[in-house]
């Protein structure tokens, strides 16, 4: 029986070989992480969507010269962020004539990432809860958060995507659960709030 990782790597090579079926079948499988994704780096939906269409146009059209990949989430994960945070700047530029850097353009375009890290049967209040100490995370523990726990990559590639190292996103992940603690434990539901997000982490 093929593992998960057999599979992709068999769709992905059907669809560098023109198979229409495999490109469809990537399409499904990904468009909900890449839409659920893409919404924390842009607020418009139309923007969105339009870049989600052109990044599937590219693949589709330059497929024979893509290389092979071992992630295809991953891949499309990347791809997109690059193209958003490639459209804010090119906005940015249009709307502002001061130099801006790279540094300046990612700040501008982390935007919040919601909780989406608790068991439906949570409890209202307990949801609510986890969801304001998760608020009050920087930008970049909110994204660090979304991408190891929701999203499911490893700490090698959120380094990768965030453009970090190793051992930073290691604290990052270790100083945001830290801070996330620290939030619930002001909660008057501290206890029951802290088991439904930590078990989730775990």
């Amino acid at each position: 029986m093929k593992s998960e990782n057999q599979i992709e790597i068999s769709l992905w090579m059907s669809f560098k070989n023109g198979n229409r079926n495999a490109f469809a079948e990537i399409y499904k499988t990904h468009i909900h992480s890449l839409l659920g994704y893409g919404i924390k780096l842009c607020s418009d939906q139309e923007i969105l969507k339009d870049n989600i269409q052109d990044l599937f146009i590219e693949l589709w059209n330059g497929r024979e010269n893509l290389a092979n990949v071992e992630c295809l989430k991953f891949y499309l994960i990347k791809s997109l962020r690059y193209k958003l945070v490639r459209a804010e700047r090119k906005r940015l530029l249009q709307i502002n004539t001061d130099p801006i850097n790279d540094e300046n353009v990612y700040k501008r375009v982390e935007s919040s990432v919601e909780s989406e890290m608790i068991e439906k049967e949570t409890r209202a209040a307990q949801i609510n809860t986890v969801r304001k100490a998760i608020n009050i995370l920087s930008k970049r523990q909110q994204e660090v958060i979304q991408l190891r726990f929701y999203q499911g990559f490893t700490n090698e590639q959120i380094a990768e995507l965030m453009q970090m190292n190793y051992q930073s996103v290691s604290n990052l992940i270790y100083s945001s659960l830290c801070r996330i603690k620290k939030n619930l434990s002001s909660s008057p539901v501290f206890t029951t709030a802290l088991v439904a997000a930590f078990s989730f982490f775990v």
